[in-house]
């Protein structure tokens, strides 16, 4: 393929000390020279990048082209820097201008691309967005691409990056007139076709997928450390660091929890590196690795794709990833290059990390890596769609349907669906229609605004509008109004409750309040007990069905591979199996599962799907916090699940479900989880829904559409139900066992999935809202315990605010019912419950006893029926406290008998009401 090359360009070549194209590139240059729409498939390492531009330089150098000719979306930023360096290598000395366009990127530069147009833009889907939606200017010089390079599309294939980034393509058809070639780089994927119809879309253009076959040997480690303290973890680490080594871990806490124990054991030349520090700390970073300046770098996924980082001669994980993808990425970053041999190291904190750590490299070696899910969320299509009308500030209802259908996301959306959306926009006034004619509407700019003093729940700055990264993903923890870190929001969601005690940066917090608004915990300092929610310990990431997989492959065939472990990590996987062997019982697997019962939760182990899992604790939560106690949670992992505060055994309850009823079960299950919570927050915005409660009639669209995206997401109907069914017909044996099991202790060591409560004044409230209700009634109807009900309601009695409510006696039923205080006078006016306030004898005398909230004051209160009927203000007045902590009401002419009518918690501003209400009752019993 040499011979192909122009001369100058194979100058270059002898220049950089290439003898010869990689076979990656040979492979890919007629494709591409061709005009192919092509996917480029091969390792880390193997030069796809080249492979990708060297064709286009051959072709651009003997041509006239026009800026911008190649765009080239990456999409990290981090990788942008990069490639502009490693790119403009070439096309500099070829006569052609390389930009780059990020966030980052200093306003001296961006202005300059104005000026100098340049033949090749490196940016990522949020800079393509941006430049199409809104940067007027430069615009008009997209009209010129021909090319367009995908970087690492397996990264984004499964997001909602991806789908908006299919979009964008489909628009940037739609606004040069051009079929341009799609050239796609990947990492090894196990559905090519899948990715290359995500890649090429509409595009008419013939289409090739260029894949290296074979897979890449690689040497890994496996080592245990004897307990999970962080200085342990540490003092590991500097036994295992190789100069330069990349140290991988599966959070931003744990990078930097670790980093400073590295420094307190006096460690140099180590740094951190992830999405939350600034650009140029990133900068000086990634330089001190190509320098080979630094021992290690700790990082997260910001170093797993294909930056340009030097030679690393050791990758560390701590503790295993997430899945074989992840796996590959960070292990293919030493040894990186066509002729180098991966070397890493996994140190497992459990027994489990290291069965994971040997599943993922029993898969690795299989060549089994997780199967792409292209996103088709909706709101990225709303989003789209405004960000058309921003671009062009009109469209045609079927042209841009036409554009979105164009992309493979989005290939099967209906017509009825896609106007459903039209409708809810419209609705909510972000857009317009005028007949077939759809512009912005007068409330876009009121929900994205430029102005970031005035930015509260009701708007968002416009600068959020382009990305599809979710700008509100974490929790900020504040103590006296300053931020001392963040969680992610999923987390919080999921896990955090008023009163938990958090660690962060090694001290002790505890949660005061969770506002959901701000986004943020307020917590204050603890230091008498232990942090109840270890953040780093579970680390909070789901794991790939993949993983449990292979642990089932190693289990069944017992097959270890005692070279891949240290002494250690061989011991902690030999005492885990011998354990089931000496108990005779069988080992946790897709056929087996152990239940054993832990103080008042059952524990159900078994190797799962971790999506069939979270489906199964989530239906336990439910039923649970439903029947029994709000006092209750759950655990998923791909070890199993377990519930807390359930009286009997839900698994034996839900195999006899049929489909139906499960499907129902599951769906109230989700509507009542966090993580529907967080998802519904997350796409309010593109839809125009801010700052206001959600009306599950009124926004149904939203509702359905946050639930379909959680259900994809996080749980599987489908596989719950055949293995539920496979329970039921005795193809998965459940065996009890009265004790503690490893595999147990794995499930439980998985952070506790609770009610989401933080609502359940609002909903009390709604169902309140201009009716009175007994207890039972309102357990009904909001799905909870009668016990924590009423627990709940005696608290909002003592509220300041519209929640206050109070209760009175339904003289016909005799039953207590509770009603909002705003509401009381119209109930008391109402033909349902005016018998309730209406004494049969107006002139009988009777004494209120009432003492103050702090039980400090009394006074005692003589009155008439009649007295109240004519002046309830004066009875008001005669008060001196605003709450009565307790009222006893008695009946004067009955004194020597009659039991007192007491009330608890009322508010002076319901007394008439109430005492009108205590003279009735007393009458309907004494005259009955």
């Amino acid at each position: 393929m040499h011979q192909n090359l122009d001369s100058r360009i194979q100058t270059l070549l002898k220049q950089k000390n290439w003898p010869t194209l990689t076979k990656i590139q040979e492979m890919s240059f007629p494709s591409i020279s061709n005009g192919n729409n092509t996917l480029i498939i091969a390792p880390t390492g193997y030069g796809k990048t080249e492979a990708a531009v060297l064709p286009l330089f051959n072709q651009m150098i003997n041509e006239d082209v026009k800026p911008v000719a190649v765009l080239y979306i990456t999409p990290l930023k981090a990788l942008i820097n990069d490639l502009s360096l490693r790119i403009d290598w070439w096309a500099s000395k070829l006569g052609l201008i390389v930009n780059r366009k990020h966030g980052e990127v200093p306003q001296k530069e961006k202005n300059l691309r104005l000026k100098h147009a340049p033949h090749i833009l490196v940016t990522t889907p949020e800079g393509l967005e941006i430049d199409l939606d809104w940067a007027s200017k430069f615009r008009d010089f997209y009209k010129n691409v021909r090319w367009v390079i995908v970087d690492e599309v397996h990264e984004l294939i499964n997001s909602k990056r991806g789908s908006q980034l299919a979009i964008l393509l489909e628009r940037l058809k739609y606004f040069t007139g051009r079929d341009f070639q799609r050239i796609g780089l990947s990492a090894t994927v196990s559905n090519e076709n899948l990715v290359a119809d995500f890649l090429f879309g509409s595009s008419d253009r013939k289409r090739s997928i260029i894949k290296l076959e074979g897979k890449r040997d690689f040497q890994v480690k496996v080592k245990k450390i004897d307990n999970g303290s962080w200085e342990d973890a540490a003092s590991s680490l500097i036994s295992s660091i190789e100069p330069p080594s990349l140290i991988f871990t599966n959070s931003r806490f744990s990078t930097e929890r670790l980093h400073e124990e590295l420094e307190k054991l006096g460690q140099k030349d180590v740094f951190v590196h992830h999405s939350s520090i600034s650009r140029d700390l990133k900068d000086m970073v990634e330089e001190k690795l190509r320098k080979n300046q630094s021992n290690a770098v700790i990082c997260t996924k910001t170093l797993e794709l294909g930056i340009h980082i030097g030679e690393i001669k050791k990758v560390i994980m701590f503790r295993p990833p997430p899945s074989v993808s992840s796996f590959l990425q960070r292990l293919g970053r030493s040894g990186h290059s066509v002729s180098g041999t991966p070397n890493g190291e996994i140190i497992s904190m459990f027994d489990f990390d290291v069965l994971e750590s040997l599943a993922l490299c029993e898969m690795a070696k299989k060549g089994k890596v997780e199967k792409p899910i292209v996103d088709n969320s909706l709101d990225v299509v709303a989003r789209e769609l405004l960000g058309h009308l921003l671009q062009n500030q009109e469209t045609k209802l079927e042209d841009f349907y036409k554009i979105v259908t164009g992309a493979r996301a989005f290939s099967n959306l209906g017509i009825k669906t896609f106007m459903r959306m039209i409708d809810c926009l419209e609705a909510n006034g972000l857009l317009k229609k005028e007949s077939d004619v759809l512009k912005l509407g007068p409330n876009f700019f009121r929900v994205w605004r430029f102005n970031r003093e005035y930015k509260t729940i009701w708007c968002k700055d416009f600068s959020e509008f382009f990305s599809l990264i979710n700008n509100n993903d974490t929790f900020s923890l504040r103590f006296e109004g300053k931020v001392i870190g963040e969680i992610d929001a999923v987390y919080v969601y999921k896990h955090i409750r008023v009163n938990d005690v958090i660690r962060i940066s090694g001290k002790l917090w505890k949660v005061t309040r969770i506002n959901v608004n701000k986004m943020s915990l307020d917590v204050v300092p603890e230091n008498s007990r232990k942090g109840e929610i270890p953040i780093w310990r579970g680390e909070n990431i789901s794991k790939s069905y993949m993983i449990a997989k292979g642990e089932s492959i190693i289990l069944k065939e017992g097959k270890i591979d005692e070279k891949m472990l240290d002494d250690k990590a061989y011991s902690s996987i030999k005492e885990l199996t011998d354990f089931y062997k000496e108990k005779e019982i069988p080992f946790p697997s897709n056929s087996n599962i152990v239940l054993e019962k832990r103080d008042e939760e059952w524990v159900y182990s078994t190797i799962i799907d971790e999506r069939i899992s979270n489906t199964i604790a989530h239906i336990m939560l439910y039923l649970t916090s439903k029947r029994y106690t709000l006092s209750t949670y759950a655990r998923a992992s791909i070890y199993g699940f377990s519930i807390k505060g359930s009286p009997i055994d839900l698994l034996q309850e839900l195999k006899d479900y049929d489909e139906e009823k499960m499907k129902a079960v599951i769906k109230k299950a989700i509507l009542r989880s966090s993580l529907f919570i967080a998802t519904l927050k997350e796409i309010q915005p593109s839809f125009g829904r801010l700052g206001r409660k959600i009306d599950p009639e009124r926004d149904k669209f939203i509702v359905n559409e946050a639930l379909r995206q959680t259900l994809r997401k996080y749980f599987s109907v489908k596989g719950t139900i055949s293995f539920l069914k496979s329970i039921r017909e005795e193809k998965i044996s459940i065996v009890t066992y009265e004790g503690e099991t490893p595999i147990g202790d794995a499930v439980v060591l998985h952070v506790p999935i609770r009610p989401w409560l933080i609502d359940i004044v609002e909903s009390i409230y709604e169902a309140l809202k201009g009716g009175a209700y007994t207890s039972s009634e309102l357990a009904e109807v909001l799905g909870i315990p009668l016990k924590s009900l009423e627990n709940k309601l005696k608290q909002l009695k003592k509220m300041s605010d519209k929640y206050k409510i109070s209760s009175f006696i339904d003289v016909d039923s005799k039953e207590v019912r509770w009603v909002l205080v705003d509401d009381f006078q119209n109930i008391v006016n109402s033909d349902d419950y005016f018998t309730s306030f209406t004494p049969s004898n107006v002139e009988e005398t009777f004494i209120a006893l009432l003492k103050s909230a702090d039980r400090e004051s009394q006074i005692e209160l003589i009155f008439k029926p009649k007295d109240i009927i004519q002046n309830p203000e004066d009875i008001k007045r005669r008060i001196p406290f605003e709450d009565i902590g307790e009222l006893r009401v008695i009946d004067m002419n009955e004194m020597s008998y009659s039991t007192p009518l007491k009330f608890y918690g009322v508010s002076r501003q319901v007394i008439p009401y109430i005492l009108l209400n205590a003279t009735t009752y007393i009458q309907s019993v004494k005259f009955s």
